[in-house]
């Protein structure tokens, strides 16, 4: 756009709007006005002298408003004092020393004032002037400069050629600046020149990343005394005098005890995924003991099913799949091996620094160990696309670093709830994590290779070895050799735009206090070892709250933290800081989640009722406070699940590959890759918990996607709970759910004869888990009568029309809330 095109008729004139002065102003008048890049340039040269900077000051102070308001004869004496200011100021420049700035010799700064910013004035301060300069980016002075704009640094010191700045400078270079003109060679020389001589200089601090630094988060957490209440009497253990003391400020307290059959079906859909038989609720019912509760979880933690269950959970986050994703959706054969380890490790009680070390170095930790080389696999779930990563090597490259973005993105995200994949292209826009941050953590993982490791005939791993298509093997990674690769700052993420070299280390807000020193092992640079280790530490100041906060998310349906994998500035504030502290460092001395478990699930909090309140209501409508229990719908595995076991059908053999289930034909032409089997009539082979189904990305399994389970294209911290109709009409329709209602049905007979009213009895205790009021079997009853003269109507035998009679009970007692939910 031409001067003229934007209303401007020169660089010093523009169009004057209509006085309204007495003398009468003329309409359209051209008048003389100082745009911001003149008064840029005088400031620039008087801002280091103090004479100048008083002489300036008039002409400093003009403001076009100001202008404006003037008449033509005020106007021209205006002209003629401000054109004597600011010759005066131009002289002056020249005849007046300048301070000492940056701690620069005054050879360096002479080059920048004399040389250097000339070229920027000519070309660059319409845009990057001291006023609003776009992009945070102010050229004015050489410290601004050297901080750099919005998204980072655009100077690296000593040299020129991995400096933002002098790349966008270069004829033809994508962006390019200015946008719209080229600097001359002798100019841009003039800038390169002045960079490479900078080599001792430091980079001042980035104003963007200061603020945080005091963030709650990244101070290290303290094991807080327990606060006063005055309830002291309702406290089971110190988790609920943090949170009475909360609900005492209030003036709230906690909910009445739910009822014990209530807490027995809480506690073991929370820790196994299961509802417990009317025979276990009956018998807790009636263990008067006052540690019955606490065997019964001590029983649930040590069960097989629990690992199941929490395992679901972790693989969420790890963004498990059996299958790459994309178009291919190609098979990963060994994928199952990580799930099995996951689930062998919780039912082990292996302590969360140690699963930490094993899933981001397994191969570094113990490279002869199977279950250490599978957990690694943590570093390869995410979805992948190798036969369209392209045929030339800048193609694979960019596909490389685009694999070790999922896990620099999701290892950040997991263990220490931060974004840091945000600074991947710039700093990251909120958090105190510069972009050379992500290239620091990139060159940690830039060694990894991605290896399927064969197993030998002795029955042990055999990482030099070569897996071949149907042999046993490990889906891992590993080094490829002892010393790292390097690592460069990419610019804007762009591969074609290289900055400086850097190092292997943990974000710098951390470096102080993290002892990073990798030490090279025998076949790999130990970097990702010397990460974990950090990460597992215990004066980590983010890991531990992080994990705290992830168990108390699944017991209490939101987290201390409701962001569970951003505890960054964005995220949301602790509701409890004090327990979220003093839980961090329980974990962190104990290590171990079930104990963890066991102290959340004694305390008098989780033990209320989930009965509301109009008057705590009114005072915390959302429970933010936790003064009863959250009533939650159950997962999609946990309903599946539950179907199953009610029906007397779950298979509850253990590990394997993942297994494939029934698909509705009609659904299968959309697995063109990897294809799913047509299943025409289930069995026990398919009635396997659901963590144990086949996870295929370009396909998910329909009864669990209408459920809200995740998309494995990145790691998942908290699954959505929608409410739609088509869920009622699936489990009503859909053919699984009716069979096994019929499954169910016929324990209800084999168990109880054909009794009508001990059969909608017993049918209403193995689904809801407590024992019936007499109105509800009395309501089964007679659903069960009206069904069966409704069969009999269509000429059923009497005998067929009352089983069909109790199939009907049983179908809308697995669609019941009742059923679905946990209180």
């Amino acid at each position: 756009m031409s001067p003229r095109d934007n209303g401007e008729i020169g660089p010093l004139t523009r169009k004057c709007p209509p006085s309204s002065g007495a003398s009468g102003g003329t309409k359209g008048l051209l008048c003389p006005a100082f745009p911001t890049k003149l008064k840029d340039r005088v400031w620039h040269a008087a801002r280091n002298r103090p004479i100048l900077a008083l002489l300036a000051c008039p002409f400093l102070s003009a403001r076009l408003e100001t202008v404006r308001m003037m008449s033509f004869r005020d106007f021209a004496t205006f002209r003629i004092s401000s054109f004597v200011s600011l010759l005066i100021c131009l002289v002056a420049a020249h005849a007046l020393p300048a301070a000492e700035d940056h701690a620069l010799p005054a050879t360096e700064d002479a080059v920048f004032r004399d040389k250097v910013l000339p070229v920027l004035a000519k070309h660059c301060l319409d845009c990057h002037g001291a006023e609003e300069p776009e992009a945070n980016l102010n050229l004015t002075t050489r410290e601004a400069l050297l901080v750099g704009a919005r998204s980072g640094y655009i100077i690296t010191p000593g040299k020129a050629s991995a400096s933002l700045v002098s790349q966008l400078l270069v004829k033809g270079s994508k962006p390019h600046m200015p946008p719209e003109g080229q600097l001359s060679d002798e100019e841009i020389e003039v800038v390169t020149s002045w960079i490479d001589s900078l080599e001792n200089v430091p980079l001042p601090p980035r104003p963007s990343l200061a603020k945080g630094l005091d963030h709650w988060a990244f101070q290290s957490p303290k094991h807080e005394p327990l606060p006063t209440v005055k309830s002291a009497a309702l406290t089971e253990n110190a988790i609920d005098s943090f949170v009475l003391a909360r609900l005492e400020d209030s003036q709230l307290s906690l909910s009445a005890p739910a009822q014990r059959e209530v807490l027995l079906r809480r506690a073991a859909i929370d820790l196994i995924g299961l509802p417990p038989s009317p025979e276990e609720v009956q018998a807790f019912a009636a263990d008067s003991s006052p540690d019955a509760y606490e065997r019964k979880l001590d029983q649930y933690l040590a069960s097989p099913a629990y690992g199941e269950r929490w395992g679901r959970h972790w693989l969420d986050l790890a963004r498990y799949a059996d299958s790459g994703g994309f178009h291919d959706d190609l098979d990963r054969p060994h994928a199952w091996r990580y799930r099995d380890y996951v689930i062998r490790s919780l039912n082990a009680d292996k302590s969360y620094a140690e699963f930490i070390r094993e899933q981001l170095a397994g191969d570094e930790l113990a490279p002869a160990n199977p279950q250490a080389l599978a957990a690694t696999a943590f570093c390869r779930n995410g979805p992948t696309n190798d036969d369209n990563m392209g045929n030339n090597a800048f193609d694979r490259e960019k596909y490389r670093l685009d694999l070790l973005d999922d896990v620099i993105s999701t290892t950040s995200a997991v263990y220490l709830g931060l974004t840091v994949g945000c600074a991947r292209c710039h700093d990251h826009k909120f958090d105190p994590i510069p972009q050379t941050d992500y290239y620091q953590l990139l060159a940690v993982f830039n060694n990894i290779t991605r290896k399927d490791v064969p197993f030998g005939e002795s029955g042990e791993p055999e990482l030099a070895g070569k897996w071949t298509k149907g042999q046993a093997g490990i889906m891992a990674i590993t080094d490829v050799g002892r010393q790292p690769r390097e690592t460069f700052v990419l610019y804007r993420g762009d591969l074609n735009n290289k900055g400086p070299k850097v190092e292997a280390n943990v974000p710098r807000l951390f470096q102080s206090a993290a002892n990073f020193k990798p030490a090279a092992l025998e076949k790999s640079s130990g970097q990702r070892l010397a990460l974990a280790n950090w990460i597992a530490a215990e004066e980590n100041p983010l890991s531990w709250r992080v994990m705290a906060n992830r168990l108390w998310q699944h017991h209490f349906s939101r987290g201390i933290v409701s962001t569970p994998s951003n505890f960054g500035l964005t995220g949301a504030p602790p509701s409890h800081p004090e327990l979220l502290d003093w839980l961090a460092t329980e974990l962190s001395a104990r290590g171990s989640w079930k104990k963890l478990h066991r102290l959340m699930m004694t305390s008098a909090t989780y033990r209320q009722s989930s009965q509301g309140s109009k008057s705590a209501e009114s005072v915390d409508p959302e429970n933010l406070l936790l003064w009863r229990m959250n009533k939650r719908r159950l997962e999609a595995e946990a309903i599946r699940d539950s179907v199953l076991q009610v029906a007397g059908t779950l298979n509850h053999r253990v590990g394997g590959p993942g297994v494939k289930p029934r698909i509705p034909t009609e659904l299968l032409e959309a697995s063109q890759r990897n294809k799913w089997p047509v299943v025409k009539t289930e069995g026990p082979e398919h009635w396997r918990r659901s963590v144990y189904i086949y996870v295929k990305r370009q396909m998910a399994f329909p009864l669990l996607e209408l459920f809200d389970i995740p998309s494995t294209a990145h790691t998942c911290d908290c699954r959505q709970d929608s409410t739609i109709p088509t869920q009622a009409l699936v489990l009503m329709n859909d053919q699984f759910t009716a069979d096994q209602a019929a499954r169910f049905a016929k324990r209800v007979q084999v168990e109880v004869g054909p009794d009508a009213r001990e059969s909608a009895r017993r049918a209403l205790w193995l689904a809801l888990g407590r024992e019936p009021t007499p109105s509800r079997c009395s309501e089964a009853e007679e659903f069960l009568r009206a069904q069966a003269e409704f069969h009999q109507s269509a000429k059923k035998p009497a005998d067929e029309s009352a089983t069909l009679a109790l199939v009907d009970l049983c179908h809308v007692l697995l669609n019941s809330n009742e059923f679905l939910y946990v209180d």
